[in-house]
């Protein structure tokens, strides 16, 4: 699948079904700050374009864990709601060297992931984290998480499941200009309501949706998105 407006997601609504979206993952998918989350410009956008009774937004992100604890959890806290559309963030604790969990074995956790959640009927959309601050975290922790993020995009590419790469994306903005990208973190390894801004919105519109009022509510994140298209383009 090449685009993410031909997930059967848009098929259901134009159908009049009712949509389950789940966001699968760690501390970058788990709330625990104040404002909107990206996973919120998700749901809004669904619901301002299609109507608030359009679907369910399930939030099912837990902070610290890995490619093994989203197994572990997989029936109770993803499989249970039946999702059509699940959107995976992980590997960043993977790439942690003392949390044990090899690339070999991301590789194969990823696969297992997708295996269970295809074989519910759902699609996924992987996503890379967003650039991390890797002049500020452990060397050996920076070069694997680079590595864990191209196994994400290998993995993706793989089984035919859709990437949204904001590492890519964010990592011109990082090397060009480190003091707008450390404005939308909260620390090296974690966003902050800006940077959720901009996740949100892209994923927003990637997805071919609408967000009522987003110029008044939102003209910081549509700077950086901007930025962050003319640096693609450069």
């Amino acid at each position: 699948m090449s685009d993410f407006k031909d997930l059967t997601v848009f098929t259901r609504i134009k159908d009049r079904n009712i949509i389950r979206v789940a966001a699968f993952g760690s501390s970058n998918t788990q709330r625990y700050q104040p404002g909107m989350h990206w996973f919120d410009y998700v749901e809004l956008g669904f619901k301002n374009s299609f109507g608030g009774g359009c679907g369910q937004f399930i939030n099912s992100g837990i902070s610290g864990n890995t490619t093994r604890d989203l197994l572990n959890r997989f029936e109770q806290e993803l499989a249970i709601f039946k999702p059509h559309l699940v959107i995976m963030t992980i590997g960043g604790n993977d790439a942690n060297p003392e949390r044990n969990i090899t690339p070999e074995k991301f590789r194969d956790n990823l696969l297992e992931l997708e295996r269970k959640i295809s074989d519910l009927g759902a699609q996924i959309i992987f996503q890379t984290y967003y650039a991390c601050d890797l002049e500020n975290i452990d060397h050996q922790y920076a070069v694997s998480l680079i590595k864990y993020m191209q196994i994400i995009r290998e993995v993706a590419e793989q089984t035919g499941h859709l990437l949204m790469d904001h590492f890519a994306r964010w990592e011109k903005l990082r090397r060009a200009n480190s003091a707008i990208y450390r404005l939308l973190m909260k620390n090296p390894m974690h966003v902050n309501s800006s940077g959720n801004m901009v996740m949100g919105l892209d994923l927003a519109r990637n997805l071919g949706l609408t967000i009522n009022e987003v110029e008044e509510c939102c003209r910081e994140g549509l700077f950086v998105q901007a930025l962050l298209d003319q640096l693609e383009k450069a």
